[in-house]
């Protein structure tokens, strides 16, 4: 079983590229904000002392090819986190410190029609102790990652990221902490803070488009290059906020990093196309929710017994997989 772990848990670092609204502090008062005849700016705001909270929620299904297996073996994870964002400094130049701290985990895996990982951060059980994936995630909660942020919203640099990979892979089994590592990268955890690359870098309104290029390190993964078209759809209301809806599509491919070695194993990921709608709040600043989905081909080359004699020889999984990532602001104080 833990052998397909690794690649679910490595995909889902993918779609962290938005900010994501429920009801409280902010979000539960009336925009003032009115839209305007004419083209306008789209630009994040960080008030320094503002504390956002923000929930990310993830379904995936997937199909996988195994060499000698019978069929296909269908797989279903949900996952999802809650952390805390919160504004420390804005530096002469512009720029802005923000602390985030991740606040809670869960993390469901079916495979097969049964139930291979079932934890939840906030219903803590007595078989925690013995759930190699309870014992990495509970090692998260309460850790911090500092942002260092340009005049132009972008990560320049963090702070905090060994820690956090030191805290929760310590006394942990080797291929889990691998997927660990592999997923809580310095590249994933800034894709958090860098949703200023999906808006325009010049005034819009409504009918406008503009293309999102990017390539995003994954570390061992090598990089992701994304290729997306944004459309400025119109003004709309959600919830008591009047927001830009943003809607996109594209496609987005794998391009490994010949140096990176992982336990022995090379993944590259093919036939990626993406779909979505953000509301852009411009009054507060923030995209305040978030739908995205997403289809690919995933193939990860293995060896086929790591801790056996078979030197050399390798296999080749394949998953058909579908996700579906949503992304909302619960509060903004």
């Amino acid at each position: 079983m833990k052998k397909h772990v690794l690649p679910i848990i490595v995909i889902l670092a993918l779609g962290l590229s938005g900010v994501g609204c429920n009801k409280s502090g902010k979000l539960n008062t009336t925009s003032k904000f009115t839209a305007p005849a004419s083209a306008m700016e789209l630009k994040l705001k960080w008030p320094v002392g503002e504390r956002i909270v923000q929930s990310l929620d993830f379904k995936v299904t997937s199909e996988m090819t195994v060499p000698n297996q019978p069929g296909p073996i269908k797989q279903d994870i949900t996952m999802g986190q809650e952390y805390g964002l919160t504004v420390l400094k804005e530096n002469p130049d512009g720029g802005h410190e923000v602390e985030l701290e991740f606040l809670s985990v869960r993390m469901k895996m079916d495979q097969a029609g049964r139930t291979m990982i079932d934890y939840d951060s906030a219903k803590k059980s007595p078989g925690d102790k013995a759930n190699p994936v309870a014992a990495m995630f509970q090692k998260i909660i309460g850790a911090k990652i500092q942002y260092f942020m340009n005049a132009s919203n972008q990560v320049e640099r963090i702070e905090g990221v060994d820690a956090l990979v030191g805290r929760s892979t310590t006394g942990g089994a080797a291929d889990m902490t691998a997927g660990f590592k592999t997923m809580f990268n310095e590249g994933y955890l800034k894709q958090i803070m860098d949703g200023s690359r999906y808006l325009p870098s010049k005034p819009v309104q409504p009918g406008d488009t503009w293309p999102i290029q990017a390539e995003i390190v994954m570390g061992p993964l090598g990089t992701m290059s994304i290729d997306n078209t944004v459309t400025f759809q119109s003004w709309e209301q959600r919830g008591k906020r009047n927001c830009a809806r943003l809607e996109f599509q594209g496609s987005f491919k794998s391009n490994p990093d010949s140096n990176a070695k992982m336990a022995g194993m090379s993944m590259s990921i093919s036939d990626g196309d993406t779909s979505g709608v953000a509301w852009f709040d411009p009054e507060l600043g923030m995209v305040i929710d978030t739908t995205v989905n997403q289809d690919m081909k995933m193939n990860m080359t293995m060896p086929v017994n790591p801790r056996g004699n078979a030197a050399g020889k390798t296999q080749t999984i394949t998953s058909l997989m579908k996700q579906e990532i949503n992304t909302k602001l619960e509060s903004v104080k």
